[in-house]
């Protein structure tokens, strides 16, 4: 699509108020992807284990971490019961589950507006025999145990990524590669479960809980995916959002405290993006949460050295680096450790230090692109002159890419990228494919609000479009558009436009018209005017040099620059 000018279910977040520094975290993490009956998953093990990694690195040591067979039923209930037996005021409990998800009849008569249930599957279920029927959990069996981490005075977290639904933000092109969905539909037959719960927690409500947030991976009707994640392999979006979030990506400001709306805004911005818009974050607040003024984790490079045997008051504390903190005994008799090992906050040592370092530009990826073949194959050397790595795959191995050479389409994600693409033009699809990887790379960093509007899914022919590029106000704006093949279309400042902004939103009004198939709209934001970036960025303006992009970001994006890329995906 060619772009004109611009005219102008559910997860618990614990708030970790600063007052509760001395408190203890508390973790059950949940992952299963070997089913045995349902479809198995690729990724779910993965987000168990970035969240507990996430915690582990900011101090937090009580965590039961429950992957595949070992996450049966009884294993879950009895981690919650014990963890319910420690937890005292000020605490912090999490409980994170990725993997299936269902709908069922409700099990509790009028506890639901639309008599379904939300459950969440574990690794014995089987949906065909009473009693394997049984291996899931209930949304109100959630609901029950956080109502009674409440009632101790601590504050709860469940972070559940998984779906129940059936809808599509976008239908997927039947010559893609298959996409994992964390959701399974099937027919219930009665089972042997008696719920811990209740018809009152079956009802309750986000507003029912007193410090709870609720963020849920998709909403009711949809289907979560899993994607794959540029140099980790496949995830979860929201588990992984969560986990950089937790690790520091989130603290814009870098005052070294992650609030909650700092919080909420990554989560649902990062996941919007890695998803490919294929899944927005729901999220509901419960009546005493203030997301201004409530911290999620505080960010410190404090960390104290002790001498082994000798009690934390009888050392006097120093600074290191925070990568430190997480090290074992030391040599010379000594041992680094946080400061509030206790706590997910880690406390300053002398002085608050941010934890937030300037963040470095990620690397070109090293990764080969997977391409793919349909149909004949075209002759020998295609492919040369990318200046990004790439193996051909067979149809049936994950490829990034696939090059149909009847159509001449590109296909990507489940989406058609480009139409009447020839063999020589490969290199620069298999190009775009790396920058468009390496720019969610760098979002992740602190990703700039961007959303497509009306909706998110397939715009067709003549459709009115708007990308909305929000929290502007007072900063410099640089905007571009990469096509589906490959072209470079400069968009932002041109002639007159004044390069910071005063309003808080930019939009940019588009009509879906030819050539069709998908648009990467890039937004760099920063708090002053980046003269060099503008240039460069202007020299490659209808250009096919993807690749330059990366060289010119790597060099000229400044410090505490934000990125943001969303796709617009059009058709006849």
């Amino acid at each position: 699509m060619s772009l004109p000018r611009a005219i102008v279910t559910a997860a618990f977040l614990s708030l970790v108020p600063l007052a509760a520094a001395a408190a203890a975290t508390r973790a059950i993490v949940i992952g299963v992807d070997m089913y045995r009956q349902v479809p198995q998953l690729r990724g779910a093990t993965a987000d168990a284990r970035d969240i507990e990694s996430a915690l582990r690195r900011h101090g937090a040591t009580d965590i039961t971490s429950l992957l595949d067979g070992d996450a049966d039923r009884a294993s879950v209930l009895r981690a919650l019961d014990r963890t319910l037996e420690r937890t005292g005021p000020g605490d912090t409990v999490i409980v994170s589950f990725a993997g299936h998800g269902a709908q069922e009849p409700e099990h509790f008569e009028g506890s639901q507006p639309d008599g379904l249930d939300t459950v969440f599957l574990l690794a014995n279920f089987d949906p065909r025999d009473a009693q394997a029927n049984g291996e899931k959990l209930l949304q109100s069996e959630f609901n029950h145990y956080i109502r009674a981490f409440e009632s101790k005075g601590a504050r709860a977290t469940f972070i559940a990524d998984a779906s129940s639904g059936k809808g599509l933000t976008r239908e997927v092109d039947p010559r893609a590669a298959t996409i994992a969905y964390r959701s399974v539909a099937y027919t219930a037959i009665p089972d042997r479960l008696q719920p811990v719960a209740t018809g009152a927690d079956a009802a309750l409500v986000p507003a029912d809980f007193e410090r709870s947030i609720f963020l849920a991976a998709a909403d009711k009707q949809s289907k979560a995916p899993e994607i794959e994640v540029p140099g980790e392999g496949y995830r979860g979006a929201l588990s992984y959002a969560v986990s950089r979030a937790l690790d520091g990506a989130a603290d814009t400001d870098g005052d070294g405290l992650v609030t909650t709306d700092e919080f909420l805004a990554y989560v649902r911005q990062f996941t919007y993006q890695l998803s490919d818009q294929r899944q927005n974050v729901v999220v509901e607040q419960a009546r005493a949460s203030d997301p201004h003024q409530e911290v999620v984790a505080e960010l410190h490079r404090g960390v104290s050295v002790v001498a082994t045997g000798v009690r934390p008051t009888e050392a006097a504390p120093t600074m290191s680096d925070a990568k430190d903190s997480a090290s074992g005994p030391a040599s010379g008799g000594l041992q680094i450790r946080p400061l509030a090992p206790k706590s997910l906050s880690i406390a300053p040592g002398e002085m608050p230090v941010p934890a937030r370092l300037p963040l470095a530009v990620p690397p070109r990826p090293k990764e080969p692109i997977r391409l793919a073949l349909s149909g004949a194959g075209p002759e020998p050397g295609f492919g040369q002159g990318s200046r990004s790595a790439f193996d051909v795959v067979g149809l049936g191995s994950d490829p990034d890419v696939i090059w149909d050479s009847l159509t001449k389409d590109v296909i990507a994600g489940g989406d058609v990228l480009a139409h009447n693409i020839e063999a020589k033009d490969l290199n620069v699809i298999i190009d775009r494919a790396a920058t468009v990887r390496w720019l969610k790379l760098f979002a992740g960093r602190g990703p700039q609000s961007i959303r497509v509007s009306p909706s998110d899914g397939l715009h067709r022919k003549g459709e009115k479009i708007s990308v909305s590029i929000g929290g502007m106000t007072g900063r410099n704006l640089v905007l571009f558009n990469l096509t589906g093949n490959g072209s470079l279309q400069f968009l932002y400042p041109l002639g007159s436009d004044p390069p910071v902004l005063e309003s808080a939103e930019y939009h940019l009004n588009l009509t879906a018209r030819e050539p069709f198939g998908a648009d990467q709209i890039v937004a760099i934001t920063s708090s002053r005017r980046n003269l060099q970036l503008e240039q460069a960025l202007r020299q490659l303006d209808q250009r096919r040099d993807p690749a330059r992009i990366i060289d010119i970001l790597s060099e000229y994006a400044a410090e505490g620059a934000l990125v943001g890329t969303v796709g617009v995906f059009t058709a006849r």
